[in-house]
């Protein structure tokens, strides 16, 4: 297996306020692996945004290191090969399209005619074609976005950082920001994506890493979500409320219940156990189906509930 291209080992960052230090961070490690996409996700005040300022080199962190394809973040190695998107893009308004893109360009490292040839296509790719003359002022709020997204991307970069890219979109461009992860994937671009759109990570997504309070509470793969081979959900009528018990009993449990009909779940290997006892009650099974986790069901049992801001 080829080295990460992101490693944070023992990462922590902590603040000075005028009430005390402040964990931002605390002992965060992580790999990320070429080619894969990987959502960072979390409520406001987890770490997330300090997490990527420091992966970019724009923090220090008070302890642990973060490394960039084998080099130091924030070291010129790194950020030659990095692309990145914050959740607001802000960029000078008198410029044109053209002009931001080679501002852009430049501090890529590209020289003036390599970015001249590349500018039409990144702009038509994210729908901005028509407007590579006019004036930066003269742009949407989800315009400047999608041209934050086209910087990023117009150097090729090997990895791309992107802090909620979907800020100030319509359904039309966070489409169009799913299909370009999905591309860059294909192209073998690495992609560490911050994001609240959870579908949208489960659309473009291989891995989440949840975190909270500044720890990592949860890492897994998308796939695993599916739940095949693993649970079941049963639906019933003519359920009573004293049935809970024994169905506990046999490890199952109410996902939810409304009246005489609920909604039962239970692991692979209880199935037929919960289908014996089920056949053998008052109880109607009317439906039996594969059980399937969303990422909204994990991420309100691990990081839901409150902002940690």
């Amino acid at each position: 297996m080829s080295d990460p291209v992101i490693s944070i080992n023992g990462f922590s960052k902590s603040y000075v306020t005028l009430r005390g230090s402040v964990d931002a961070v605390r002992d965060l490690n992580l790999d990320v692996e070429a080619g894969s996409v990987v959502a960072f996700v979390g409520p406001n005040g987890a770490g997330k945004t300090t997490t990527i300022y420091s992966m970019l080199g724009l923090l220090t962190p008070t302890q642990g290191t973060i490394t960039l394809f084998g080099s130091p973040s924030g070291s010129v190695a790194a950020q030659r090969r990095l692309g990145f998107l914050s959740e607001i893009f802000y960029t000078y308004p008198y410029l044109t399209g053209r002009d931001a893109m080679r501002f852009y360009g430049r501090l890529s490292g590209l020289a003036l005619d390599d970015i001249d040839r590349r500018i039409p296509a990144q702009l038509e790719r994210l729908g901005l074609a028509d407007a590579v003359d006019r004036k930066v002022s003269s742009f949407s709020k989800g315009m400047v976005q999608r041209l934050g997204l086209a910087q990023a991307l117009l150097h090729h970069p090997d990895l791309l950082i992107l802090d909620e890219p979907t800020t100030g979109l319509d359904p039309e461009g966070r489409k169009l920001v799913a299909d370009m992860i999905l591309e860059e994937k294909a192209r073998g671009t690495t992609v560490f994506l911050s994001s609240h759109i959870l579908s949208d990570v489960e659309r473009t997504c291989d891995r989440v890493v949840m975190i909270r309070k500044g720890r990592v509470v949860l890492e897994e793969a998308i796939a695993t979500l599916d739940g095949a081979g693993n649970s079941w959900v049963l639906e019933v009528r003519r359920w009573r409320p004293e049935m809970a018990a024994p169905l506990q009993a046999l490890d199952g449990e109410v996902i939810s219940a409304d009246g005489d009909s609920a909604v039962l779940g239970c692991a692979e290997d209880k199935k037929d156990d919960l289908l014996r006892w089920l056949l053998s009650s008052e109880a109607d099974v009317v439906a039996l189906r594969r059980g399937r986790r969303s990422l909204e069901d994990l991420y309100m049992q691990h990081v839901g509930g409150s902002s940690d801001g």
